[in-house]
């Protein structure tokens, strides 16, 4: 007897849940937009029979033509089912099964001559000499800056002297 009654109450609950889901399901905002009809295209006869024909051929493709693929194009399985993800002319057939890129050799190093390195060295230690040059002109012209508004300071206050007498 009692377990009837928790029958009845499962019941119960399940078939309000599906009737509350139901509700929510429908009650939701919905956008309906459609396509563009198109007399020409959209009314021809065999356009009728894709309609039926589209469901079933892509369900056919994922139910199961990918699982077929996901199973032969494992790195292992590759040399048996013959796939090879990057297309003809780009596997190493030394190794049928080894689809990794071989290594790049890294290029030679760049070679330079006696000549040049001491070009390059007479350039350096002629920058590094022009840059001392224009840091001593540098604090020079910094040096006549402040001498500058010495003197600026000091006739400022000259002039207020002369405006109090």
């Amino acid at each position: 007897m009692r377990l009837g009654k928790h029958a009845v109450t499962i019941g119960t609950v399940g078939a309000i849940g599906a009737v509350v889901l139901t509700v929510l399901l429908l009650a939701g905002p919905v956008r309906a937009d459609d396509d563009d009809y198109n007399d020409y295209d959209d009314s021809h006869p065999l356009r009728l029979v894709a309609y039926a024909v589209n469901p079933v051929g892509y369900t056919l493709e994922w139910l199961v033509l990918r699982p077929i693929h996901a199973l032969t194009s494992q790195p292992g399985l590759r040399p048996i089912f013959g796939t090879d993800p990057y297309g003809p002319g780009f596997r190493t057939f030394d190794q049928p099964g080894d689809m990794t890129a071989a290594q790049p050799t890294p290029p030679p190093q760049p070679t330079i001559s006696a000549s040049d390195l001491d070009a390059l060295r007479r350039a350096a230690a002629e920058a590094q000499a022009a840059a001392d040059e224009a840091k001593r002109a540098a604090d020079e012209a910094k040096l006549a800056a402040e001498e500058a508004t010495r003197a600026a300071d000091k006739s400022g206050r000259a002039f207020e002297k002369s405006l109090m007498k």
